[in-house]
């Protein structure tokens, strides 16, 4: 009998061994669980109002959805839950809605408060399309997500030096960047989604050429009555693409093109080709209200720096202009300036030799 408290006091101590490793084992797991089940429930939640504003302003979907779940800790943060803002978005000199306080660099710094999450969303996505130093940010193809998140650090939208990679990881870890097609639907921790025109018809969707360093500049005027080339005009080498969209895509110096009808607007293409219509006139150098004409050659992704190899001086023919060049050889007709060392607006002559690679 006098063993008996020994043996009481024995298995006490393995029970207690015991809960002690099931709270560590249960602690562990808990974290990364948690993280991933609040991302999962921010990215149902947000990721169409995050679609529709890129189709709104051209900011991609990825980076949208990326900055928000960063900057509001999967909208948990003070600034989430009691001001609505999503983005961090400071009151600055202009801000004339609501206001909420908090300690971000300083003490009781001044942040934009919204009346719903959406307001957050809108508003964020207008401070990027009309703040100055974001300009160059829409130069970028919508597809290009690491050279939007490294231009918006860039720009001075975060101080941490390392935002453009929290960005960009998430934006990996989440596949994020299936939503910048506008279709596609991603899940946490998987490849994204192939978007719609691929799983009806087994080919590859038409995506715009990522963007090089000399984006395309809408030159200020066009000194020409004319400057749509039709078909007969182009004759650079050409290679037809079946996409089964109902119309035949070509490709020239490696971007893929169409030939516009009848009744072709910015909008229809947009649709058809998974762009939008501010890329649809920007890559083919058009002002955005310049209507389109039958025969007009309409690329669906940025145009080259250069002409293809082989090409490399064109002889300036009556009637031919910077512009028509630029389309029958698919290059960004900034380049074609920059590579004759030409003030942009003004024109080439007959019988001028004009530099294309």
């Amino acid at each position: 009998m006098r063993q008996f408290p020994i043996y009481i006091f024995i298995i006490l101590i393995l029970l207690l061994n015991s809960c002690s490793s099931s709270r560590k084992a249960s602690r562990s797991g808990s974290p990364a669980q948690a993280t991933s089940a609040n991302a999962t429930e921010y990215i149902n939640k947000y990721s169409a109002l995050a679609v529709s504003e890129m189709h709104r302003t051209g900011i991609p979907a990825s980076i949208t959805l990326a900055q928000g779940m960063l900057e509001s800790n999967y909208g948990r943060s003070t600034l989430a839950t009691k001001g609505n803002n999503h983005f961090g978005i400071k009151c600055h000199s202009d801000w004339k809605g609501e206001k909420i306080y908090h300690d971000d660099n300083r003490r009781g710094e001044c942040f934009r408060s919204y009346p719903t999450a959406e307001d957050s969303y809108r508003d964020h996505s207008d401070f990027l399309t009309t703040g100055s130093r974001y300009k160059d940010l829409f130069k970028l193809n919508r597809t290009d997500y690491k050279g939007w998140a490294h231009g918006l650090k860039k720009a001075g939208y975060a101080t941490d030096p390392k935002y453009a990679t929290l960005l960009i990881n998430k934006i990996d870890a989440y596949g994020l960047h299936a939503y910048d097609t506008g279709t596609g639907k991603a899940a946490p921790g998987q490849s994204p989604a192939t978007p719609d025109l691929e799983q009806k018809t087994g080919q590859q969707p038409v995506t715009p050429v990522q963007k090089t360093a000399d984006t395309v500049q809408i030159p200020p005027v066009q000194k020409t009555a004319d400057p749509v080339p039709t078909q007969p005009e182009i004759q650079a080498p050409i290679k037809v693409i079946s996409l089964n969209t109902g119309r035949k895509v070509l490709e020239n110096n490696g971007v893929k093109y169409i030939i516009a009808v009848e009744g072709d607007t910015y909008k229809s293409i947009a649709e058809k080709y998974q762009l939008l219509e501010l890329e649809v006139s920007r890559y083919n150098d058009l002002p955005p209200e310049a209507p389109l004409k039958p025969g007009q050659y309409i690329y669906l992704g940025p145009k080259r720096s250069k002409a293809s190899e082989g090409n490399m001086i064109h002889t300036v023919k009556a009637g031919e202009t910077m512009y028509l060049l630029s389309q029958k050889y698919a290059i960004k007709l900034s380049s074609l300036y920059k590579m004759n060392v030409m003030e942009e607006g003004t024109e080439c002559v007959p019988g001028q030799k004009v530099r294309i690679r």
